[in-house]
């Protein structure tokens, strides 16, 4: 189990997903977190590390640490 929480348009949102479904980008500064399923395919929303207040990941080591900046 895998717990989001970040800042978005409409407030703030704590996300819950299972842990394979949950990764940090290091490429582009996002993290990647599988939101569901559209004409069989998965569907992905990007979240910017700026907007990410904690992550809580249990099982899966991310090697990443998400510090708030604004």
């Amino acid at each position: 189990m895998a717990v989001i929480k970040y800042d978005a348009p409409d407030g703030p949102i704590e996300y819950r997903v299972d842990a394979a479904n949950i990764s940090y980008e290091d490429e582009t500064g996002h993290w990647r977190v599988k939101a569901g399923q559209q004409d069989g395919r998965d569907v992905y929303e990007l979240i910017p590390r700026e907007r990410v207040y904690s992550v809580k990941v249990a099982g899966k080591k991310t090697g990443t640490s998400v510090t708030k900046t604004g």
